[in-house]
């Protein structure tokens, strides 16, 4: 049973939820006051987790078709068929359907609606505590595109996270038991033009202990279409290669192109170096995992740091005098992801014109400085504010303010701007 944070779920009403959202199909899992995490299906009593992220709609009428009966009607020759409505609505792709052309973000809200709907027996929108979406790669545009998305559907929560695919994998692993990530865990998808191998390798000798993520790819001869025995050979070359003597791997065959009967050859050699795990609601699964992670009351650390590409690997921070003594202060931590990076700080300066970050590296260990010089700054006594984000995976941005000293020194409107890009 899972200790749900904050006294999140005591009123046996609300809920969490990771959402996983690809161009091909979607993924839904929640997490109530029962205290365990569950997959939506689309057939009640089934394990049928996978939603086609597609729409069509009905020739001649205002009717759409949503998920896996989209294919069957357009199939039928009954509707239009509209799919890659994420891909779309990120380039900005409209379509025209019987001389009318829709948006590209509406159709994408039409297919999130659709796909929120699904909850409905799991409890209102306005019941929903926080979601975390995980998507094959975090940029702005997408966690931009799919927040505006959930304006028009009035989802009520302020708490809409993002995570990556690999970083999701990582949640999961680590919430199976420590021996899993232990045991070289590997993971294996498939789109529409490769297989994608995911290692999270891990050094044991930080504390806490850093865990990456590998990325490899594996072209598929015909893209999604490629025979079963190409599958399976391409997928057997994938897990031959990179592996080390006298190691045990765990792998996660991620998919519904994954069938036993379809890779025979990679299971058999697979089942003979570890274990193998199959499913199709990793992702969701490990999203509401991370979720739990982030609403938790602060208390004992994890004993993991998660550094995927989109991390920050050094913890940044600057010393202060406080109550007479030199002091540090922590600005961001490192595993934090760059879209999430913010903090502030407003201290008193006088003298030089100067201001040193300190950054301690979790990779390799030591530490160095940054310094900012303030031109202008003529050494007079002043109170500043320093904000610091990050406007991309390693580059820091920094801007500091004179904010003067209230009725005593009028402020002089003065501000420094600053890009670091981080080792």
């Amino acid at each position: 049973m899972l200790k749900l944070p904050g006294g999140f779920g005591s009123s046996g009403k609300r809920y969490i939820v990771g959402f996983d959202l690809s161009d091909v199909s979607c993924g839904i899992s929640y997490c109530s006051d029962r205290g365990d995490i569950r997959t939506v299906s689309l057939v009640a009593g089934s394990e049928e987790y996978v939603i086609p992220v597609a729409l069509s709609k009905r020739h001649g009428a205002g009717q759409w078709f949503f998920g896996k009966e989209a294919f069957t009607s357009s199939d039928a020759g009954e509707s239009i068929l509209v799919t890659g409505l994420y891909s779309k609505a990120l380039t900005g792709e409209d379509t025209q359907i019987d001389g009318l052309v829709y948006g590209a973000d509406s159709l994408l809200t039409l297919y999130l609606k659709r796909a929120f709907g699904l909850l409905q027996n799991v409890g209102s929108s306005d019941r929903m505590e926080a979601v975390m979406f995980t998507l094959p790669e975090v940029t702005d545009r997408a966690m931009e595109l799919i927040k505006e998305c959930l304006k028009s559907l009035h989802i009520k929560t302020d708490k809409v996270f993002f995570l990556s695919h690999s970083e999701s994998f990582f949640y999961y692993v680590s919430n199976q038991g420590e021996d899993r990530m232990h045991l070289n865990p590997i993971l294996f998808t498939v789109d529409d033009k490769y297989i994608t191998q995911t290692k999270l390798p891990l050094n044991r000798r930080t504390t806490p202990q850093v865990v990456y993520a590998e990325n490899s790819y594996f072209e598929l001869p015909a893209g999604r279409g490629a025979l079963p025995d190409e599958l399976d050979n391409l997928l057997l070359k994938a897990a031959q290669g990179g592996r080390e003597f006298g190691q045990e791997y765990s792998y996660y065959l991620v998919g519904e192109d994954f069938a036993e009967e379809a890779i025979s050859n990679s299971l058999k050699f697979m089942c003979s170096r570890g274990k193998v795990y199959g499913g199709t609601n990793l992702f969701s699964k490990g999203a509401v995992y991370a979720l739990l992670e982030k609403l938790k009351t602060p208390g004992e650390p994890s004993p993991y740091i998660f550094l995927g590409e989109d991390k920050l690997s050094a913890n940044i921070g600057m010393n202060i005098l406080s109550q007479g003594s030199d002091v540090y202060y922590a600005l961001l931590d490192a595993g934090t992801c760059w879209y999430e990076a913010e903090a502030e700080l407003e201290f008193y300066i006088s003298g030089g014109n100067d201001i040193t970050l300190t950054l301690s590296s979790i990779i390799g260990g030591g530490n160095s400085d940054v310094i900012i010089t303030l031109e202008g700054y003529e050494g007079e006594l002043t109170r500043m504010k320093l904000t610091a984000t990050m406007s991309g995976p390693g580059q820091l941005s920094i801007v500091i303010e004179d904010k003067g000293l209230g009725a005593f020194t009028q402020t002089k409107a003065r501000k420094w701007e600053e890009e670091i890009k981080l080792p």
